[in-house]
Parts: C-alpha cells; structure tokens; sequence
C-alpha cells in the first residue's frame, strides 16, 4: 500500500497563482475605482454610470444615458487626477461610453433574466381590426389561428 507523502499547501498560496486570483483583484480595484467616482461626484451611489472594466491600462466608465456620459467627459481630467492620485498612477486614461440600451451592466443581467417578454396590450384601431379579420378569412392553419387570437386580445 503506498502511503501519502504529501504535505497539504497552504490554501492562499495555493490561490495566489490562479486565474481567481486575478479575476478578485480586478474585482477589487474597480470596487475601489467606483468608491472613489462616488466620492468624487459626492453621490451615494452609482446608479447611472460605474467603471466596469480595465482594457489596455485604461478605465472604461459605462453610463446610463448620453447626458452623465456628457457630464463625465466634463470632468475627465479631474477623475483621471483622483484615480492615479489615490488608486492606480500608472492609468493611462478613461474611457466613457453610453450603454446600448441605456442601463448599466450590472442592472441589465439581472432585469432581463428576471423579466419574461411580454408583448404590448395598446388596443387595435377599428381599421386595423377589420385588416386582420379579411386577412384571417383568407388565410388558413396556424397564421389564422394567431389572427384570429390577436383580434380577440389574448397572446
């Protein structure tokens, strides 16, 4: 029987030199990275923008909507001073960028994924209905069966 010759390793040596271990530091610095943009617009917290990632030595700002970013890009210099100042002197630049569909990142996960899609309930014109019930006359199978449920208001 062979015995077991192996010391155990300490579990933090063990994790310094694994992927997680970046992965929680880069955590940790954009926490601070959005601790000290909270600070610096006096805000208690960041609902329309965060830093949300650090790409080629530059922090990338995302904001909610096109008038923060505006405002953001107003104070740059300023933002950029505080974070090399008191986090990282050797950032190159920020970035800051609108969100496509005018969310932040961490928001958006988190709504879609607990929203189901849900089709609009806006009444039908008259015009629009007599359309659909000719339309459903001359059609048959399952595109007629779909008319037929739209013109009654069920999904």
């Amino acid at each position: 029987m062979k015995r077991y010759n192996h010391k155990p390793e300490d579990l933090s040596h063990l994790l310094s030199n694994s992927p997680l271990a970046t992965v929680q530091q880069q955590y940790s610095l954009l926490q601070q990275f959005n601790t000290e943009l909270a600070a610096l617009l006096q805000l208690p917290d960041l609902g329309f923008c965060q830093v949300v990632n650090l790409k080629d030595g530059r922090a990338v700002i995302l904001c909610s909507s096109a008038a923060w970013a505006t405002r953001l890009k107003m104070q740059r210099d300023a933002i950029l001073a505080n974070f090399r100042q008191k986090i990282l002197p050797d950032l190159a630049g920020l970035d800051i960028e609108v969100s496509p569909n005018g969310q932040n990142s961490r928001f958006s996960v988190q709504e879609t994924a607990a929203k189901p899609y849900q089709p609009s309930k806006t009444a039908l014109s008259e015009q629009t209905r007599q359309q659909l019930s000719q339309l459903a006359e001359q059609t048959a199978g399952p595109l007629q069966q779909a008319l037929q449920r739209l013109l009654q208001g069920k999904n």
